[in-house]
C-alpha cells in the first residue's frame, strides 16, 4: 500500500535534499518476480550465478522534476513527485571464490541491475538512482596461529564501479570509479575474556568519487575520504540470580 509521505507530501526533505510532493490517487503496488540461484562447488572453488526478473504493472517512484523550490529551499532543493509506472527490472549477481594456497583465498563479486519505464511521462527511461554495473575484487589471508590469537584474517577489497548513464532526465550521470579497502581482525583471549579486534582502513587511496545511488549525490557531495574504523568488542556475562 502507499505510505501516507507518497501520498500526501508536500514540503521540503531535509534528508534527501529535496521538496517532496505527494499523489493522491496513487494505487497498491503489486509485483511478480522470477529468480534462479545456480552454483557450483569444489574443492578449491565456487561461483554462484543469480538472475532475476520483475515486473511491476504499477512501480511507485520519486520522479525527479526540473522544478526548485523558491519558497522554502532557495532553489536548492529540486522538486520530486510521486508516481506509478510499469516498471521492468532485470539482472543478477556473480559470485566466484578460488582456494590458491592453505588460509589464503580469493573472491570476486559483480552485480548489475537494469530497469526499464513502460509507461508514463518517463517512458523508455531508467528509474532515478539506479545503481551503476560494479565488480569486487578480494583477496583474504587467514593464518592459524599456535596460541592466543584465533579467526584472524588479513582482506584487501578492490572495487570497480562503472559508470552510469542510464538516468532519468534531469537526473545526472555519474562517473565511474575505483576503491581500495583493507580489513583485519583477531579474537585474543585475556583472563578467559575472548576480545575481538577488528580493523579497517576504507577509501585507502583518498579517492574523490560519487556515488550514483546516494543521496549526496543532488548536492554534487563527494563520499567519504579515507576513513580508519578500529572495533574492540568485549564480551559481558552477567549472572542471573537464582
Amino acid at each position: 500500500m502507499p505510505l501516507a509521505k507518497e501520498l500526501a507530501a508536500n514540503g521540503v526533505n531535509y534528508h534527501y535534499f529535496s521538496y517532496e510532493k505527494g499523489n493522491p490517487t496513487l494505487s497498491a503496488e503489486k509485483s511478480y518476480q522470477a529468480d534462479i540461484c545456480l552454483g557450483w562447488n569444489d574443492d578449491k572453488w565456487s561461483i554462484q550465478i543469480s538472475p532475476f526478473y520483475n515486473y511491476f504493472p504499477n512501480y511507485i517512484y520519486l520522479n525527479p522534476t526540473s522544478i526548485r523550490d523558491l519558497y522554502y529551499g532557495g532553489a536548492v532543493n529540486q522538486v520530486f513527485k510521486y508516481t506509478q509506472s510499469r516498471v521492468v527490472r532485470y539482472g543478477g549477481e556473480l559470485q566466484f571464490k578460488y582456494n590458491l594456497l592453505k588460509g589464503l583465498s580469493t573472491e570476486v563479486l559483480g552485480e548489475y541491475v537494469l530497469s526499464r519505464q513502460l509507461s508514463g511521462d518517463k517512458k523508455g527511461y531508467s528509474l532515478p538512482f539506479s545503481p551503476p554495473p560494479s565488480v569486487l575484487f578480494n583477496l583474504t589471508y587467514s593464518p592459524q596461529f599456535n596460541k592466543g590469537f584465533t579467526g584472524t584474517y588479513f582482506s584487501v577489497d578492490y572495487r570497480i564501479t562503472g559508470r552510469q548513464n542510464q538516468i532519468v532526465s534531469p537526473e545526472k550521470r555519474t562517473e565511474g570509479y575505483h576503491l581500495m579497502n583493507f580489513q583485519t581482525g583477531t579474537k585474543i583471549k585475556v583472563s578467559g575474556q575472548q576480545i575481538a579486534v577488528n580493523l579497517q582502513v576504507q577509501n585507502v587511496l583518498n579517492k574523490k568519487y560519487f556515488d550514483h545511488t546516494s543521496l549526496y549525490r543532488l548536492i554534487e557531495l563527494p563520499e567519504a575520504g579515507r576513513n580508519v574504523v578500529l572495533s574492540i568488542k568485549v564480551p559481558i556475562k552477567i549472572k542471573g540470580s537464582e
